[in-house]
């Protein structure tokens, strides 16, 4: 099938760009010599992990047991949860995954590793965790600034049966007047050196910390630069985004997803309606500290268009100066923030030169915590 046969909206993967995002990413990390752990809340899609794990990742790292489920199902041996599990359920998720694969969770009180503890006990395995470290995206962790607690939160895992623990984690990214001024690697450089130095200290107290985890698509590059990182999570990268574009760690050449919309209305001067609206495009515009993007939702690939304004069905997008589109034409959109405009979508589409090469249904979309 063309591309212009393919029923919209629809989310097009252009397959030789994310097996170089896949490949360009890989080679980083193996020329620092650290572990490369895709987050796969990108894609959502065992098809693109077993790539990314081909290329040479060392796991998979997910934010839900359900999640975690559905890539251990397919044969994923390694995973980390990048996120503070709490539940008897989950943790008991946790604990059966656990049975068949490596799984590593970020914690960041007691509550959590006592649960994790004691699933783990029930089940009979050792699930590892790894400390979170709050290094500025105030969303979960321990205070980097307060050492002591971190000692001391890691002699309470020490004692705790049925886990082990692995390291120090976090994830940043790059908010903030402070960081914005920070080019990409200098802002990872330091992100980096945080956790490097807190498990230096961790061990100097007699505790192993086999492994120093940090990163993101914005910040990777430069963690992985610091010499005690040993791996770099991130889950962007495969795909690339609006977002990333911005924050200047990816071109737009390098973005591998589009969004496939029919031109269904051209009623007003300098306007058109297309079938993809908010229940396509997800309208998230990367809120965070106050620090939201400017301008419309989504950019149209092929001419000058921006969809402005969405409702459930209908996306209303502005049209350039001299630009004219007729009903029935198809275009593509750039998404702002590619993983919430997966997580709504039912497959992916794979084009390679224009053509429809494979369908991928996104496995993960729709799981619960």
């Amino acid at each position: 099938m063309a591309v212009a046969d393919v029923p919209t909206p629809a989310l097009l993967v252009d397959l030789d760009r994310m097996e170089r995002n896949i490949a360009s990413w890989q080679a980083m990390a193996d020329r620092n010599g650290v572990g490369l752990r895709p987050h796969i809340k990108t894609h959502k899609t065992p098809e693109i992990a077993a790539q990314q794990l081909a290329a040479g990742a060392i796991g998979i790292a997910s934010a839900k047991p359900t999640e975690a489920e559905v890539f251990a199902a397919a044969g994923c041996d390694d995973i980390a949860i990048a996120y503070p599990t709490v539940g008897e359920d989950k943790w008991a998720r946790l604990a059966r995954i656990a049975g068949a694969a490596r799984v590593t969770v970020n914690v960041d009180s007691d509550h959590q590793a006592r649960g994790l503890s004691a699933a783990a006990v029930a089940a009979g395995v050792t699930i590892r965790v790894q400390i979170e470290i709050d290094t500025g995206l105030h969303r979960v962790g321990l205070d980097p600034g307060d050492p002591a607690a971190i000692e001391a939160f890691a002699r309470a895992i020490d004692a705790l049966p049925g886990l082990e623990l692995d390291g120090v984690t976090t994830h940043r990214g790059k908010f903030g007047e402070r960081l914005a001024r920070m080019t990409n690697a200098e802002a990872g450089h330091e992100e980096g050196s945080i956790l490097v130095g807190l498990a230096e200290r961790l061990r100097a107290a007699g505790h192993p910390i086999p492994n120093v985890t940090a990163g993101g698509s914005v910040t990777g590059p430069g963690v992985a630069e610091v010499p005690g990182v040993t791996e770099v999570r991130a889950g962007t990268y495969v795909f690339f985004d609006a977002m990333q574009v911005a924050a200047g760690s990816a071109r737009p050449e390098d973005v591998a997803l589009s969004i496939l919309a029919t031109v269904v209305s051209a009623r007003r001067a300098g306007w058109v309606t297309v079938d993809a609206g908010s229940k396509t495009f997800s309208g998230d515009r990367g809120a965070v500290e106050g620090s939201v993007a400017t301008g419309g939702i989504s950019e149209c690939v092929d001419l000058d268009a921006t969809v402005m304004r969405t409702t459930e069905e209908h996306g209303m997008v502005q049209l350039g100066d001299g630009v004219s589109v007729d009903v029935g034409r198809k275009v593509r959109f750039m998404p702002y923030h590619v993983c919430t405009a997966v997580n709504l979508a039912d497959r992916l589409v794979g084009v390679r030169v224009g053509v429809v090469e494979t369908v991928w249904p996104i496995r993960a979309r729709g799981t619960t915590r």
